[in-house]
């Protein structure tokens, strides 16, 4: 029994034997399978959402609008006060697709929709071929869109580039394809678009181009008017650039052909003929030349800033709030083109061209453009000269010479600069030999060429052509370049620009410094009600020091008579600068106020007589505008000068810089003191050297000499103070007599101040003394009898029959009858002028703008 309770605990305690369980293989399904699968749940996912959000854009979509089919829905410009500009700058008028040329009809169906006729609206083949079509054809030669859909677009949709636009565009298309015919949406489709010029559908295109009805044009006439719509702006061809219109025209005639509408000999033969002599168009109002300019920069400006593109911009009932200024705008264009201001000789030269801008110093928004003189029948281009860039001339003198010197030296506006002949560049100034030393303002405010080009050499050679280029280049202005590198002509004004960028430039320098690029839209409103201001801000450009520094100095031209304005000064706050190139081809004017900023070019037509450019017409055109501008919105606040300024006398120094210039130098002694004089008459004169221009240029002023005489008994009087360098004397006594010079002078920072003595000396023999002068007090000793022969100083040479030895202090200076050897003067005299003079970098400009004093015809380079 035992033993069986032992047996039966240790089985009991015995663990019991693992049995391992082979697990049964899986089989893993191949990737592929599981990508497949995948794919297919997004498609179902995607067409189930897919197929939603298209019922979702249908049920949405505009209704068919037969009212906004027929309808055009031009560009609508407003004034700055809120007027509507385009019933003077838009033509629109309605035509049956009966009157069409069947050529009209042919050009546009094979540059636009080649299929028209045979598909419902959309052309699949279309969407798929128009990438293969723009490659090997040329961009533009086939769009994606039916023109179906693009009137579809035109009358119903904004312009957004989401997906439900895009759904809705191709749902109406085929609905719009099922209610009218063919020959009715191709009706429409040719009288919505925007064909340039203010010419609203394919007749009033026509008309304008042509002077024709569309119902006459012939290929040629048709290839161009048909390629518009694209980019009305650019292929404009009077407004345009016809090199432009010719690519297009050629896209449109390849298509024709293709699709055996002419044929190869038609097309050649069109080609061969220039658009400017296929193009004949018709007269405009006065009041459609007024604003032509305007829808130019206002289709440039959507592209530009806006980012639109021209499908979003044409036929889609787009508002444009402009910064026009209506009556101001109307009223220059009307005076300036009948000749109604009051300029030299009376009327406007007919060989003379003229453009002009005006916007608001502070915003940069422009207010009113004078593009050219009114268009007539037959004009085959439009010319907007105040677009037009030209040489600059002078009025590149503050921006690539003084400005940067400011802006990186802290020059003040008393600098030395020197006027002199260069030794290895030909440059002469509109006035005659050179001037020698002066400040800059002075040189700026006289237009000095030499100077000018000193300055600008000095910044480039300290702080590289870098800092030139960056300061110019803020404000607008682009360089002249030979390759990469800027060249020295920039100085003198080779620089393009336009009349707008200028205004810009110098309105910066009325604004402290900040600069905004000029523009006139200042936001848009779309068909659904949104809206974009303009992405335009004020940028600094310059230090406020740099821009009032300049605006100092550019009052003076204005307003002082060494400066190179010749209409009467004004009556408030005014700066400017004249320009003028080689053989006044170009003249400018630009100037500014706080409120406003004016820039004029004038030039004369290839081919033109020189004395056409003579009167000064940029001049006073500019002083015309200025005061209407300045009647119409009041008196302008002066020129604020900033904290950062110091100013000190006459000139304008930077806070918290001592330039070279700040402490004047030592006031100079006289030089070069002579004598001649005649014994018999007891009379002569002393003459002296002094540099004046210099210790000017030093802000010294009040200048004077005072002169005193030393005796040979030792008695001393004064002979007498003047401005001028020499003075009478008389009564001198046998031996030798020391004249004294002093000059003294008083500066704005050190107070009056007298410069170290300058001598000579003269000696007389007598064999009898001369009467007393009758000057001299009676109390005054009288001097012991000569001896009959005077010991001569070891210093001196005997003076045979009564001549002096005169010196100076710094050595003797010896001649007959008194007189002795001066000392060269330290001003430079110019070189006798050459009869021709070489180019500086092959086309230097300068300013031959007369001074009120000096009216002397321009040799600048």
């Amino acid at each position: 029994m035992e033993r069986s309770r032992m047996a039966r605990r240790q089985d009991t305690t015995k663990k019991p034997k693992q049995q391992t369980k082979k697990p049964k293989q899986q089989t893993k399904k191949p990737m592929w399978r599981r990508i497949l699968f995948i794919l297919g749940l997004l498609l179902i996912v995607g067409v189930v959402v897919g197929g939603a959000y298209t019922a979702y854009a249908i049920a949405t979509a505009p209704p068919l609008d037969e009212e906004k089919l027929v309808d055009t829905y031009p560009i609508q410009l407003l004034s700055a006060e809120g007027e509507p500009l385009e019933e003077s700058g838009q033509i629109r008028e309605y035509v049956s697709i009966d009157d069409i040329s069947e050529v009209m009809q042919q050009a546009v169906i094979s540059i636009e929709d080649r299929r028209f006729y045979e598909h419902n609206g959309i052309d699949v083949r279309r969407i798929g071929g128009a990438v293969l079509a723009n490659v090997t054809d040329g961009f533009g030669s086939e769009g994606g869109s039916t023109i179906t859909q693009q009137l579809v677009k035109q009358s119903f949709l904004s312009t957004d580039k989401k997906l439900k636009r895009k759904l809705q565009e191709q749902w109406l298309a085929v609905k719009l394809e099922r209610e009218y015919t063919k020959e009715q949406i191709l009706e429409m489709y040719l009288n919505k678009n925007y064909y340039g010029s203010g010419a609203w559908g394919v007749q009033a295109a026509s008309k304008t181009y042509f002077n024709k009805p569309v119902s006459e044009v012939n290929y040629q006439e048709a290839a161009i008017l048909a390629g518009l719509p694209q980019r009305p702006s650019a292929y404009d061809p009077i407004a345009g650039d016809q090199e432009l219109t010719r690519y297009r025209q050629e896209q449109v005639l390849s298509a024709m052909k293709r699709d055996g509408h002419i044929t190869e000999q038609q097309y050649n033969e069109a080609l061969d003929v220039e658009i400017a002599d296929v193009i004949s168009p018709g007269a405009q109002t006065e009041e459609e030349s007024y604003t032509r300019s305007i829808y130019a920069r206002v289709q440039a400006e959507l592209e530009e800033d806006y980012g639109l593109e021209q499908s979003d911009i044409y036929g889609t009932g787009l508002k444009v709030y402009t910064s026009i200024n209506k009556e101001l705008h109307a009223k220059f264009n009307k005076d300036i083109k009948t000749d109604n201001v009051n300029i030299p000789n009376g009327e406007f030269p007919e060989d003379l061209r003229m453009g002009a801008t005006v916007l608001n110093t502070k915003t940069g928004e422009i207010i009113a453009v004078i593009d050219s003189q009114q268009a007539e029948q037959g004009d085959k281009n439009y010319r907007d000269y105040s677009r037009e860039k030209r040489q600059i001339g002078s009025t590149a003198k503050p921006f690539f010479d003084y400005g940067p010197g400011i802006e990186n030296a802290q020059w003040s506006t008393g600098k030395v600069l020197i006027d002199k002949e260069f030794d290895d560049i030909d440059i002469r100034n509109y006035y005659e030999g050179y001037r020698g030393a002066n400040t800059m303002r002075y040189y700026l405010t006289i237009s000095g060429n030499t100077p000018a080009v000193r300055a600008f050499q000095e910044v480039q050679d300290e702080f590289g052509p870098e800092a030139i280029e960056s300061f110019v280049e803020n404000v607008g202005i682009e360089p002249a370049r030979s390759g990469d590198e800027m060249v020295l002509s920039n100085s003198l004004g080779t620089a393009e620009a336009n009349t707008t960028q200028m205004a810009a430039a110098y309105a910066a320098l009325g604004a402290n410094g900040m600069y905004t690029k000029p523009h006139l839209i200042q936001k848009i409103e779309f068909n659904d009600g949104s809206t974009i201001n303009s992405p335009i801000k004020a940028k600094q450009a310059m230090e406020d020091y740099t821009a009032y520094m300049l605006t100092d100095m550019l009052r003076d031209v204005v307003n002082t008579p060494t400066g190179t304005y010749a209409p009467d000064p004004f009556q408030y706050d005014v700066a400017g600068k004249t320009g003028t190139t080689n053989d006044e081809k170009d003249k400018w004017f630009t100037g500014y106020t706080t409120d406003y900023a004016i820039s004029v070019w004038t030039g004369r037509v290839s081919g033109a007589d020189e004395k056409v450019s003579k009167p000064n017409h940029a001049q006073y055109y500019f002083d015309y505008m200025m005061q209407e501008v300045t009647k119409a919105t009041g008196s302008p606040d002066r020129f604020q000068q900033p904290d950062s300024v110091l100013s000190l006398g006459n000139e304008l120094y930077v806070k918290g810089t001592k330039p070279k210039d700040l402490e004047p130098k030592n006031l100079p002694a006289p030089t070069g003191a002579s004598i001649n004089y005649d014994i018999p008459s007891d009379s002569g004169t002393l003459t002296w050297s002094y540099n004046r221009q210099a210790v000017e240029a030093d802000g010294y002023q009040g200048l004077s000499f005072t002169v005193t005489e030393k005796r040979p008994d030792g008695s001393e009087r004064v002979v007498g103070t003047t401005e001028d360098t020499s003075i009478a004397i008389s009564g001198l006594r046998n031996g030798t007599t020391t004249f004294t010079i002093v000059a003294t002078a008083s500066n704005q920072l050190v107070g009056e101040q007298q410069s170290s003595p300058a001598q000579t000396q003269y000696t007389v023999e007598r064999s009898q003394e001369p009467a007393e002068e009758e000057e001299e007090p009676a109390t005054e000793e009288t001097p012991p009898e000569e001896e009959p022969a005077e010991e001569t100083p070891p210093n001196e040479t005997d003076n045979n029959n009564g001549n002096g030895n005169n010196e100076n202090g710094n050595g003797n200076n010896e001649g007959g009858e008194g007189e002795t050897t001066e000392e060269p003067a330290t001003e430079e005299t110019p070189p006798a002028e050459e009869e021709s003079s070489t180019e500086l970098e092959s086309q230097s400009n300068s300013d031959t703008s007369e001074s009120n004093q000096d009216r002397e015809n321009d040799n600048r380079e």
